[in-house]
C-alpha cells in the first residue's frame, strides 16, 4: 500500500489545487457526485446534552473550506452538510435517512457518538451506503468489519486497556471507581475495567439527560473508589470532579478520551488540576508543533464562530482522512471507487499519533493515545504514545 504523507502547513493532505475540469461520469450518472461537487453527510450534536461535541462538525466543515479555497479536489469542491441529531439515536435515523433520501450523499462522515452512529450504520451498510470515520470507539461497529462502516478513534476496547494498565501500575492495588454514560459506549469499559479489577472496583451509570452526577459520585466515594475514571462526556466529567471537590474527597481522577475538552478545564477550574486523560489527536493548546499550529490556523481562518480546542482538532483530522480517501479514489468518483481507496489507505504526518491504517479487515482509523496530566491549563505528557 502506498504510504500518504500530509502536509498540514498548507491542507494539502490529498491533491487539492485544482485539477481542471473533473472527468467521470455525468451528473445524472453518481449519486452524491457532479461535475463539480461532492456531497457528503454528517449527522452530530449540534444542540442537547452533547452539544460541546458540535466542534467536531465545525473542524470538519473549516478543513473543507480551506480545500474548496485552494481548488477543491481533482476540480470538485465538497459540499458536507451537516444535520442536528441533538445526540439523540432516534433524530440520528431520521437526520441520516434525510442525508441519503433527500440529501442525495455520496457518503456518510464523521458522525458523532456510539450509540448514535450504531441506530444506522447496520442499515447503511446494508445499503451499501458508505458510513466512514464516525467519531466514536465503539467496539460493535468494528468488530466484525462491515464492509461499509469504518471508525475515527482506537476502540474503547483498547481504551480500556490503556487504562487497565495506567491503573496497575501506578495505582497498584487501588480500588477503582468508574463513572460511565449508560449506553453501549460506557458499557463496553464497565465490563472491561469489571473483569480486570475483581473484587477492588465499584462503577455508577448515568443517563445522557441526567440533571447532575452528585449522587454516583458520592455513591463511588461510599464504596470506597480510590481512583475515579470518568467514561463520560464533558458535560459530565465536569460535574463529576466539581463534586469530588465538594465533597472534599482527595481522589486520582483520570477522564477518558471523549470526555475530556477545553470545556472541562474551563468549568471545572481547580477541580480539573491533575486530571490525567488520553488523547488520539494532538493537543490543540501545543501551538510549538507546526502540525498543530496550522490545524489551528484553519479553524480560526474558516471556522464559522467558533475558536480552535480539542474537538475542531478531531474534526480536522478527521476531515484530512476524509480528504485523503477522496483524493485516493480519484476522478471518476463513486461509491465503489470511494472503498476502494478507503480500504488501502496508509496516511501519515497529521495531528494524530501514530499512522492511520484502512483496509477491509481493520476499519479503526486511529490506533494510538498520548497520556497527559492537566497542570495549571497546560498538558504535562506522560510519557510515549501507547499504540495497540
Amino acid at each position: 500500500m502506498k504510504m500518504i504523507t500530509v502536509l498540514v502547513a498548507t491542507a494539502t493532505a490529498v491533491s487539492l489545487a485544482a485539477c481542471g475540469q473533473a472527468r467521470g461520469t455525468s451528473e445524472s450518472d453518481v449519486v452524491g457526485v457532479t461535475d463539480d461537487t461532492i456531497r457528503l453527510g454528517m449527522t452530530a450534536p449540534l444542540t442537547g446534552p452533547g452539544a460541546s461535541y458540535s466542534g467536531f462538525a465545525k473542524g470538519m466543515q473549516a478543513y473543507f473550506a480551506k480545500v474548496n479555497a485552494d481548488g477543491g479536489i481533482h476540480g470538485r469542491q465538497v459540499d458536507l452538510i451537516v444535520r442536528d441529531d441533538a445526540y439523540d439515536p432516534a433524530k440520528t435515523v431520521t437526520e441520516t435517512s434525510r442525508l441519503v433520501k433527500s440529501d442525495g450523499v455520496l457518503a456518510l462522515v464523521g458522525g458523532v457518538g456510539g450509540a448514535t452512529q450504531s441506530a444506522v450504520a447496520a442499515t447503511n451498510d446494508r445499503d451499501g451506503v458508505p458510513t466512514l470515520l464516525s467519531i466514536t470507539g465503539l467496539d460493535s461497529l468494528v468488530e466484525p468489519p462491515m464492509p461499509f462502516v469504518s471508525i475515527f478513534q482506537p476502540t474503547y476496547g483498547m481504551e480500556s486497556a490503556v487504562w487497565i494498565d495506567y491503573i496497575d501500575t501506578n495505582h497498584p492495588g487501588a480500588k477503582v471507581g468508574l463513572l460511565y454514560q449508560n449506553d453501549d459506549s460506557g458499557k463496553t469499559v464497565d465490563t472491561a475495567l469489571a473483569e480486570a479489577f475483581v473484587g477492588r472496583y465499584a462503577s455508577q451509570g448515568y443517563g445522557t439527560t441526567d440533571a447532575d452526577v452528585s449522587t454516583q459520585l458520592t455513591a463511588l466515594r461510599q464504596a470506597g473508589a480510590e481512583v475515579v475514571l470518568f467514561a463520560s462526556a464533558p458535560k459530565f466529567a465536569t460535574q463529576g470532579l466539581l463534586a469530588i471537590d465538594r465533597l472534599g474527597w482527595e481522589v486520582p481522577t483520570l477522564v477518558s478520551s471523549v470526555g475530556y475538552d477545553s470545556s472541562v478545564a474551563e468549568n471545572a477550574g481547580a477541580a480539573a488540576d491533575g486530571v490525567v486523560t488520553a488523547l488520539s489527536v494532538r493537543p490543540y493548546q501545543d501551538e510549538s508543533d507546526p502540525v498543530v499550529k496550522e490545524a489551528n490556523d484553519i479553524v480560526r481562518a474558516y471556522g464559522a464562530g467558533v475558536a480552535p480546542n480539542q474537538w475542531t482538532m478531531v474534526g480536522v483530522a478527521n476531515a484530512m482522512i476524509v480528504a485523503a480517501v477522496l483524493d485516493g479514489a480519484g476522478a471518476d468518483l463513486n461509491r465503489e471507487t470511494l472503498m476502494t481507496a478507503h480500504d488501502s489507505l496508509e496516511l501519515t504526518g497529521g495531528p494524530w499519533f501514530g499512522a492511520v491504517e484502512l483496509s477491509p479487515s481493520d476499519r479503526v482509523a486511529l490506533g494510538c493515545f498520548e497520556l497527559v496530566r492537566l497542570r495549571g491549563g497546560s498538558h504535562e505528557v506522560l510519557g510515549e504514545p501507547v499504540c495497540s
